[in-house]
């Protein structure tokens, strides 16, 4: 007796599923990632406040060198 059409896709599709969860991320693969988005986000957030100042310093010198000088 022949298996019937439905079983076989069913089979088909389980087996696509299940060849396709190793490649997913973990809830630790996840956590792990958070930590370190949270970790870039942080020396953004520095690189951005420190080139900030940065200009704002050149800015400040510049006009004190063309009006005080």
């Amino acid at each position: 007796m022949a298996a019937q059409p439905d079983v076989l896709n069913h089979e088909r599709r389980l087996s696509q599923v299940e060849s396709t969860l190793p490649h997913l991320a973990t809830k630790a693969d996840l956590a792990e990632l958070k930590a370190e988005l949270h970790k870039l986000e942080a020396r953004i957030i520095r690189w951005i406040a420190g080139l900030g100042l940065g200009v704002v310093g050149t800015l400040i010198a510049v006009l004190i060198d063309r009006f005080a000088g």
